[in-house]
């Protein structure tokens, strides 16, 4: 729904093209998203232990390191890491890092760093998001596009997740980007379980958001399954997509808080 302010024209300005009194349609002033946050705040450090067929492959994190000024809005800066084990270096390096600088206020998306180095796939891509005037800009190819309201990136959109009330049987659309395009993120919640971990046990909302092709955090062939905590942190504790061949987990080995 739009609102205008409505404004008559100064009486000493007449246009004959416009009748007299007739009022001037101005458009609302832009203003910031208002959204509440009690799940997660800097300091949040998450370690995994990544598997594939039975084996452990390599390690993985998840950090909000700090709040940051971006452009003179106060932003979490969020970082996640995943690395291979030495032994499988040498078959399959991969040394992925993506960076999300998410609006503290509006839960939206103001930058997106990804550094991917997967064997020899390499790709690196930062995406600036303009919130106020709904575009991007890729900062290596200078494309640019149009974006919805309050977009987010792939992996603040899983933070954004974690603010919301889960309950099963519901379904959440979130406007997502990623490249150079826009699509609504659809997740559904669909069931409850308990989770065994090394960092304890828990009992978890299991949400699957529906992938498109690319967009991942990390690179799937299927469903994509995450288990987040029935609790107000929604903390992810375990992870498991399918690939061509089986199926990766990481799986919650540590977490720590800044108390």
């Amino acid at each position: 729904m739009c609102f205008y302010l409505i404004t008559p024209l100064p009486s000493n300005e007449t246009d004959p093209a416009v009748p007299a009194n007739v009022p001037e349609i101005v458009a609302p002033a832009f203003a910031w998203l208002q959204e509440t946050n009690t799940a997660f705040s800097p300091g949040e450090v998450l370690q995994f232990n990544v598997r594939w067929q039975f084996l452990t492959v390599g390690s993985a994190s998840m950090e909000i390191d700090s709040i940051v000024d971006f452009n003179g809005r106060k932003a979490y800066h969020i970082v996640t890491k995943a690395s291979s084990a030495p032994f499988f270096d040498t078959f399959f390096k991969v040394r992925d890092t993506n960076e999300a600088w998410m609006d503290t206020e509006s839960l939206s998306s103001l930058k997106f760093s990804s550094h991917i180095s997967e064997g020899n796939y390499k790709k690196d891509e930062t995406i600036i998001i303009d919130q106020q005037n709904r575009k991007f800009t890729i900062t290596e190819s200078g494309k640019t596009g149009n974006t919805p309201a309050w977009v987010k990136d792939v992996l603040s959109s899983m933070y954004y997740l974690r603010t919301r009330d889960l309950a099963v049987g519901k379904e959440y659309s979130i406007d997502a980007h990623s490249g150079d395009k826009s699509w609504p993120l659809i997740v559904n919640v669909t069931g409850r379980e308990k989770v065994k971990t090394a960092a304890g046990n828990f009992t978890c909302w299991v949400v699957e958001p529906a992938l498109r092709d690319g967009a991942g955090i990390f690179k799937a062939d299927g469903k994509l399954k995450v288990w987040l905590t029935c609790d107000e942190k929604k903390l992810p504790v375990l992870m498991r997509s399918k690939v061509k061949v089986g199926a990766i987990e990481a799986r919650l080995i540590e977490v720590k808080f800044n108390d």
